[in-house]
């Protein structure tokens, strides 16, 4: 080709490999080497994904496997990475030309009172050989046509690659907000399921400690009726029996309220476990390892703060978008028909019809575009600060969940001592009655203080079982991270 010729071509092309805008890079970002509350900060090796099965019950993990299906908010987060993934296909469908195939016959009959058409279109500003037909006054035809047109805006300044890189960003930021909402549910599921087990526990000791308390009445009136203890005492012995009864029923009303909220996180009505989980569970929720990790694992476990980081990415994006606004554009468009009075001609070479126009457009006053800039620069930073608030709150959870666990651990040792005392006196208060040292009513009395022991041991194992799932949902456990390779599109990674 001549060099009058290739030149153009050259510059277009270097034109069209221009994108303005800035490019994105992560943030860097300054987390602690470790956390205050670990004593060690070591990286763990433990099976985030499933961390449920660290309690050893079969259950509990079955619900959790039925709530990723049925989950409503789980099905609503995925039903929003297809919208996005549809709207990303949209997007990256504009970026090439636009073809659209036509066909049209029409029948045409000149007024017998007006000048040719040709001579009227001239004098009156008409467009001769445009949409108005030509011909001779009183004359009728008939018209066919067929053909294409096309029109691509080149994309000079790389507008719509930065179109592509928003809507790619923004998949990806919905993929990763369904995984936070696994991790969120498995959390649900585990730490609502643990308190309803909890208040099953706390039910039976309850029933255990009314007859205990019941059975120390009888003792009480049989005493009152001989004259040994006043009717005080069995007043106030009745006064604690339905004290003890009215606090059942409050438990009854929280395991109610336990289970429908366990229906309603797998999908279902919210009496739909009540048969399946009227049994309680054989044992207590086993104190389970602390996967703690290390800080910076954060960055790569978290989905709330991976899909912050894509939402950043998106945003920096749309700088470039808008930023391309501000340069000329350049479009073209052509158009290629068949046009014929007869079917019989219409596909021979003399009713070939095309043209084609290129035209070069620039802002100059107006339209607000310089302001738009501004405006998505400033999205970007409060997306770069959302993201920076992700990471700050996820360190957050982790030294909270780690502090309470502590507590809880320590708790469960003293609690436990204290049963395993209270379990002594019990007996030896069993053994001093058989022989005739004391009455019955104390060693009922004893047998009341180690069961309320053990409810308060219930309620502690209980709160640490749950602070061991916050923890868990804190470090960003609850989806299968072998499973981002195989889902992730291969235009882009998260951070």
């Amino acid at each position: 080709m001549a060099p009058w010729r290739t030149g153009p071509v050259a510059a277009l092309l270097l034109l069209g490999a221009c994108t303005v805008g800035p490019d994105y890079r992560p943030p860097a970002v300054d987390v602690p080497a470790r956390y205050g509350g670990s004593p060690s900060g070591q990286a763990s090796n433990a099976d985030l994904g499933q961390w449920w099965t660290a309690f050893g019950d079969p259950v509990l993990d079955a619900l959790i496997e039925r709530a990723k299906s049925g989950n409503l908010d789980v099905r609503q987060a995925a039903a929003r990475v297809e919208e996005a993934r549809a709207q990303e296909r949209v997007v990256r469908a504009r970026s090439g030309p636009s073809v659209n195939a036509s066909a049209q016959a029409g029948y045409t009959r000149l007024s017998e009172n007006a000048l040719p058409a040709g001579l009227a279109n001239l004098g009156g500003g008409g467009q001769a050989g445009g949409n108005s037909p030509i011909g001779l006054p009183g004359e009728d035809f008939a018209t066919f046509q067929a053909g294409f047109d096309a029109s691509w805006e080149i994309d000079l300044f790389g507008g719509q690659r930065r179109t592509d890189e928003a809507a790619a960003a923004r998949t990806e930021a919905a993929e990763w907000s369904r995984r936070d909402a696994e991790v969120t549910l498995a959390a649900e599921v585990g730490r609502t399921y643990q308190q309803f087990r909890a208040l099953q526990r706390r039910i039976a000791l309850a029933d255990e400690t009314l007859a205990s308390k019941r059975e120390v009445l009888e003792f009480i009136k049989a005493r009152t009726a001989h004259g040994l203890v006043t009717t005080v005492d069995q007043r106030r012995q009745q006064q604690d029996i339905e004290k003890l009864a009215a606090q059942r029923e409050d438990l009854l009303a929280q395991t109610d309220a336990a289970i429908h909220a366990l229906g309603t996180l797998l999908g279902l009505a919210p009496t739909a476990l009540d048969v399946e989980l009227s049994q309680p569970a054989a044992n207590m929720p086993a104190m389970i390892a602390i996967p703690t990790g290390l800080p910076s694992d954060l960055l790569r476990r978290r989905p709330d703060i991976r899909a912050a980081e894509r939402r950043l990415a998106a945003a920096t994006a749309d700088i470039g978008i808008a930023t391309a606004d501000l340069y000329p554009s350049l479009s073209l468009t052509g158009a290629l028909q068949l046009v014929s009075r007869s079917l019989a001609t219409l596909l021979e070479s003399g009713s070939l019809f095309a043209n084609a126009a290129g035209r070069l457009s620039a802002p100059l006053i107006g339209d607000g575009k310089r302001e738009t800039v501004a405006l998505r620069q400033t999205q970007a930073n409060e997306a770069l600060i959302a993201y920076e608030a992700a990471i700050v709150g996820a360190l957050r959870d982790v030294e909270d969940a780690l502090t309470r666990l502590d507590a809880d651990r320590r708790r469960i040792a003293e609690l436990r001592a204290s049963a395993a005392a209270a379990h002594d006196a019990a007996d030896t208060a069993q053994v001093r009655q058989r022989n005739g040292l004391v009455p019955m009513t104390e060693v009922l009395q004893a047998r009341q203080s180690w069961l309320a022991d053990r409810d308060a041991l219930a309620q502690a194992e209980a709160a640490a079982a749950q602070d061991e799932i916050a923890l868990y949902k804190a470090l960003g456990g609850g989806w299968d991270e072998r499973r981002v390779n195989e889902e992730e599109p291969a235009h882009g990674r998260g951070s």
